[in-house]
Parts: structure tokens; sequence; C-alpha cells
């Protein structure tokens, strides 16, 4: 295979155009690759000019040496050019020849050579049938041109990466999480979870299985950081979170395996900012319940699935629209009708100097913002912010602890 020379940039634009047609990626293609003359070169950027000049003196002289492989058509009165014309015959060898690439031919070849490869590596017997069928049919398709998803055409690296993966996973006997796993396998703690949506399409197909959970390949368990009464309730046991001094984490599998949620609070606040999460902890009547959130993750999500209806909850956090969008979250995600704390920020002349303008982001969030579903006082707050164009002291740290507890206390007799 020569190497490209200087003279072959017109023959890169004509390849990579030849690769997106079906004579490029399909298979028993019985006919010429052709384009239009004067549409290729506007396709280029050389339809005029010295660009078109260069680009008419470099096909002409890939022509003269391409032995019938390439051909330009001419009107025959006029002899004006009008077609380019790739043999069938030799034509898309010589051209990727020319420029130093491996044809599309021999693409489809090496990837239906993998698959086939592929096909006969160890995997339980349970899957065995369904791994070699699946892999024989990815060959099939490799080779005439057809789709080969969750595989990539053109990323033989890649796709062994992948291959790699799913043998791994189909071999996978201990359960672990999937870091360790992805480890164990691909030799990148991370690499099993970037690969996971086409390693969860290839599976699917493979063993009927969508998850990694199934393979005994686990995440990472969520959690969620409480203070306050709680009572969850097992088959044979009862967790009393109330007893605890300090604030307690819970797992997701924690929550979603209980029988029962019980609460003796008469509110529920919501904290986004952890340090006040536990200076709020450490002096919170006993009849309150504090959870720590930012956007609702999943074990957050199930704890307020598991509380009963009628406790009340309440949202602390930051005043900038950012707070206003966890607030958003919180309450489409639980679909539960979560309130803002009614605190007021400070007012005075520190809290003016330190001022700043609202950044562009910030001015998109607000008006992504006041087209939510949001309580009155929230939205009221959101408009005045964006009339002001500015924020003043806005973090949870700037209102004292005190203060605080005497909202809750008023929301509560509320």
């Amino acid at each position: 295979m020569s190497q490209p020379t200087s003279n072959r940039t017109i023959l890169r634009y004509l390849a990579g155009i030849y690769r997106g047609s079906a004579a490029g990626r399909m298979a028993g293609v019985a006919r010429d690759f052709t384009i239009d003359y004067e549409s290729f070169l506007r396709r280029i950027d050389a339809a005029d000019g010295d660009a078109r000049e260069l680009a008419e003196r470099e096909l002409a002289m890939a022509a003269r040496e391409s032995g019938g492989c390439l051909q330009i058509d001419r009107q025959r009165k006029s002899h004006q050019p009008t077609v380019i014309r790739l043999s069938r015959d030799g034509g898309e060898s010589w051209l990727f020849g020319e420029i130093g690439e491996c044809a599309p031919t021999e693409e489809r070849r090496i990837l239906a050579d993998q698959f086939r490869s592929a096909a006969a590596c160890e995997v339980p017997e349970r899957w065995r049938d369904g791994w070699e069928s699946w892999c024989l049919a990815l060959a099939g398709h490799a080779r005439d041109g057809g789709g080969v998803q969750p595989f990539r055409r053109g990323d033989p690296e890649g796709n062994a990466m992948l291959l790699r993966a799913i043998v791994g996973v189909l071999n996978w006997d201990t359960p672990g999480l999937v870091r360790y796993a992805s480890a164990a396998i691909t030799g990148d703690s991370k690499q099993l979870q970037a690969l996971e949506p086409r390693l969860l399409t290839a599976l699917a197909a493979i063993t009927g299985r969508t998850t990694l959970a199934a393979f005994g390949i686990h995440s990472k368990p969520r959690f969620v950081t409480i203070h306050g009464p709680l009572t969850l309730v097992y088959p044979s046991a009862t967790l009393d979170c109330g007893v605890m001094p300090a604030p307690l984490s819970l797992a997701e599998p924690n929550i979603v395996r209980a029988t029962g949620c019980t609460t003796g609070a008469r509110l529920c606040r919501i904290v986004e900012n952890e340090d006040t999460f536990h200076a709020l902890a450490a002096a919170s009547p006993p009849d309150v319940l504090l959870l720590l959130s930012s956007y609702a993750g999943s074990a957050v999500r199930a704890l307020l699935a598991a509380l009963p209806q009628s406790l009340r909850i309440l949202h602390f956090g930051d005043a900038d629209p950012a707070g206003s969008d966890i607030l958003r979250d919180l309450r489409e995600k639980s679909g539960r009708d979560i309130r803002p704390l009614p605190v007021g920020y400070p007012c005075d002349a520190s809290a003016t100097a330190a001022s700043r303008p609202l950044t562009a982001a910030e001015k998109r969030m607000l008006r992504t913002l006041l087209a939510c579903d949001l309580p009155d006082d929230t939205r009221s707050h959101l408009e005045s912010l964006q009339a002001s164009g500015r924020l003043r002291a806005h973090e949870q740290e700037h209102i004292p602890i005190p203060v605080v507890l005497a909202a809750i206390g008023a929301a509560m007799r509320g």
C-alpha cells in the first residue's frame, strides 16, 4: 500500500464521500461508484477560483495515474467533465491504497473476522448458544455492511475492549461492586461504567438480562443522611434512628427493604448544605426530622416515598437560582408538595456590598425555573432576582442558626 503524497488531498475527499455511500458501506455493489463532477467540487468547497484549479489538476493527474481505476466522464462535444467514476473492479483498493488507509471492504472483513473469533471465547454453558449465534450473526452483518450495534465500524480496539467486557461479565461469578469487577475484567476500574449502555444492549441480546446486577455486579449503594425521629420496620427487627445522638446515613437498600416507615416528627426539613445540616442537627427540636440533600438521589427519593404522606416537608437551600432548582428537582422527582422554609436572607449593608451580577447561566436557569410549577413564594423570589439582576448574600451560612430555628418553630406552629 503506497503512502499518501502531498498531491493526494483530493483523493482523501473522494474517499470520505465513498465511505458514506452505498458502495462504501455495503458488500456486493455491482456497479461503478459515480458522483457528479460539479457537485463534488461544491462539496469540497472548490467550485471556483484557485481551489477549483488545484482540485481539477489533482483529479486529472490521479485519473491518469490510476490505470483506469479513476475516470472522469466528459461530454462528447464540449469535452466538459460531467462525472467522476471509480471502477467497481479495483477502484476501491486503488483509492485507499493511494491515501494509505484501510479500504471499507477490508475493514468489513476484519470486523467480521473479529466477531467470528469472539464466538470461540469461553463463556458459561448456559450462555454458550446465545453467545455463538449472536457473534456469528454480527459477523454476517459486518461482512455485508449491515448494522453491528452496539459495536462501531472503524474502531477495532474499542470493539475488542467491548467484546472482552461482555465475555468478562458473562463469566463473572462473584458478587461485587462495579469498580472491582471492572478492574478485574478490563484492567480499568471505570471502564465498565463507561461501556455500560453498549454493554447492556449486548447482554440483553445474548441473555435477556438487562442489568449488571443480574450478573452479580452492583453499583455502589446510594445513601441519605438523616437526623431525628424515624423508625424503619423489617420482618424480624425494628431500627429506631431517633435514638442516635448524631446524624445517620442510610443506604438505599435499607430503606426499600423495610416493610414499614414511621416517624414522630411534626415536620421534615430538607437541608442543602452539609455544614448547616450538622449545625441544625445539634440544635433542632426532637420532633423535627432532618434530611441532607442537594439534587434528589435515589436514596433520598426512596425515603421521601416511604415517609407518611401527611408529613409536612420544607426545604432550606441557598437563595440563588441553583437553590431553587434543587427544590424543583426534589418536588418533581418525589411527587411531594415540598415548600421552601420561610426564612429571610440578610439585607444589611455588608450583604449589599457583597452582591454581584447574575451570571449568564444563572439568568438562563431563572427563565427555565419561572416556567416550572413552583410555590408562590419561590416564584416571587425568583422574579425579584430576575428584576434586580443581582445576588446578595445567598448562601445558607449567611443566616445564623438561631434565626433558622426560629423559622422552623414558626413553621411548626403554623
